[in-house]
């Protein structure tokens, strides 16, 4: 009968079958049918036993194992590392499998490797943005007991704007939900890094929550306000006043403010004004007032008053209808045509008094 023997990986350790070790791997001894033998892993400094694979199947903890020789077998003694680490290729990620762990791929048998590749997760984090690079840890389907831990490095110039570091956090991809799972983080602002615990290999990466960041405001203009001008001083009611202002813009780049009115303190106006860096505009306003008093005059805290009276302006009576005006005196025979009446007028006295001058003339000769 034969038996066949090997190590994972290789110099890790030896296999000794009845108490004596091949000298190199993979090896084959000869037995008798039915013979009795042990067969023990036994590690080299720095590496620990891990599990048989192989046929016979052996429970993975027995060690020295006993087998009657009843048909060939082969077996592999699988070891690994006391502390083993591994590193992706930006020397960002890094992977501690401690003594004690056992790191199994799918099939069951002792992780000797891990694959460092970068991922496209195909879903995005709901409310949450990847910080730096995904990567994929293979092979799939690893597991690790007790779980290992993931140390991370991070730049903060990829920290969104609004984000603090302590709100970092390591997830790992669910392809069966589609969706992400926030492990427990611990945050190292020193060192920089992120660190979690995972019990198993696959899509990862540094996740950050999403914060709404509102637009800066546009530059607040940085202006003077003089040379206030109220005209006139005093009105009477219902008349206008007009208020004006000297604004300036201090800054060098353009800005924008706004320009306020109160009267009485209350606020009767504002005007929104864009200058360049350096530049003035004179700002008008333009009010009345139905009562009698006098009003103070703010425009962004330049002080000022004007006197309403309570007099209105007197209203001229209506102007009478006006005559045509005549050359000469009005008399009451003025709208008389005498051109007409002239000639009718002499006629009758004619008829009148000549009859009775001749009479008178006659009158001595008939004595």
């Amino acid at each position: 009968m034969e038996v066949k023997v090997d190590i994972s990986p290789s110099d890790s350790g030896t296999v000794e079958i009845n108490g004596d070790a091949p000298c190199n791997y993979p090896a084959t001894v000869s037995f008798a049918s039915n013979a009795d033998i042990v067969i023990e892993a036994v590690p080299a400094s720095g590496y620990h036993f891990t599990g048989w694979s192989g046929e016979p199947t052996i429970d993975h903890d027995d060690n020295p194992v006993e087998v009657r020789l009843i048909r060939n077998i082969a077996l592999t003694a699988n070891f690994a590392p006391d502390f083993n680490e591994f590193t992706s290729a930006d020397g960002l990620l890094n992977v501690a499998i401690p003594e004690g762990t056992t790191a199994l791929d799918k099939e069951g048998n002792p992780l000797t490797d891990i694959e460092f590749t970068v991922a496209n997760p195909p879903s995005s984090p709901q409310e949450s943005i990847i910080v730096g690079t995904a990567y994929n840890l293979k092979p799939d389907g690893s597991t690790f007991d007790p779980p290992i831990f993931l140390t991370w490095s991070y730049a903060p110039a990829d920290i969104p704007p609004g984000v603090a570091e302590e709100e970092l956090v390591i997830a790992y991809y669910d392809e069966d939900a589609n969706d992400w799972v926030v492990l427990e983080s611990d945050i190292d602002p020193a060192d920089i890094t992120i660190t979690a615990p995972v019990n198993h290999l696959t899509v990862f990466a540094i996740l950050a929550p999403v914060v709404v960041v509102a637009p800066p405001p546009p530059p607040a203009m940085t202006f003077t306000t003089n040379s206030l001008a109220i005209s006139p001083s005093e009105v009477n009611t219902g008349e206008s006043v007009s208020i004006s202002a000297l604004v300036t813009n201090t800054a060098e780049e353009e800005g924008s403010g706004s320009v306020i009115l109160k009267i009485n303190g209350v606020i009767e106006e504002t005007e929104a004004v864009t200058l360049a860096g350096g530049a003035s505009e004179t700002v008008t306003f333009t009010t009345s007032r139905s009562e009698a008093g006098t009003y103070s005059v703010d425009i962004n805290g330049l002080p000022g008053s004007f006197t309403v009276t309570g007099v209105t302006s007197p209203t001229a009576p209506p102007s009478p209808p006006q005559s045509t005006p005549s050359s000469s005196p009005s008399t009451p025979f003025s709208g008389v045509n005498w051109a007409v009446v002239a000639p009718i007028i002499s006629a009758v006295f004619l008829a009148i008094f000549l009859p009775i001058k001749l009479r008178r003339r006659r009158g001595p000769l008939d004595w």
